[in-house]
């Protein structure tokens, strides 16, 4: 990997973890999460999960047919307690957790400007208009949602998180 490559991955990795964190401050319908969405991945080691057929588990199954009736390309994942899916879902890439019981932990979903909120788009048009998109998401989370967005300009990457008390820059980066 390149340097700017992993300088570009640690950067995310640690602004999901920045976000996270500062999201379940603020908050606290989403705390609860937090251990699962922190602990939980999509890459988990071989050893610690199992690839499933998702008609494995039929109550977890329901719950996900019901929330998205037109996913495409499942790849499921699962452990001791959780099972994970990501997905295609209206064309946007999507990974999602549920508890083995069919309770939803979260969503995530990726986003390109325009399905953000437009109160954060045009935050981002007019406070960081030298900046590109870079990356963007959405979690939902215990009937709350918020997104996080990524920029960059010729200088560095700015990492935003909006929810519905407004925006927030949770980290800059500067270039190299």
């Amino acid at each position: 990997m390149t340097h700017s490559a992993r300088f570009i991955a640690a950067t995310m990795l640690l602004s999901v973890a920045l976000f996270t964190d500062s999201y379940a401050q603020e908050v606290t319908a989403i705390a609860a999460i937090q251990p699962s969405y922190v602990n939980n991945t999509f890459h988990v080691k071989e050893g610690n999960s199992t690839k499933i057929d998702p008609a494995a588990n039929p109550v977890v199954t329901a719950k996900f047919s019901g929330l998205f009736p037109t996913a495409a390309s499942q790849k499921w994942t699962t452990d001791a307690d959780n099972c994970w899916v990501s997905f295609s879902n209206n064309g946007r890439n999507v990974r999602a957790s549920f508890t083995l019981k069919g309770e939803l932990n979260y969503i995530i979903t990726d986003c390109a400007m325009e399905h953000l909120p437009r109160a954060f788009s045009k935050a981002i048009a007019k406070q960081y208009a030298s900046y590109q998109l870079f990356n963007a998401i959405e979690i939902t989370a215990h009937g709350a949602v918020a997104y996080q967005a990524i920029l960059e300009d010729s200088k560095g990457f700015v990492t935003l998180k909006y929810t519905p008390g407004g925006v927030e820059e949770i980290q800059q980066v500067k270039k190299q």
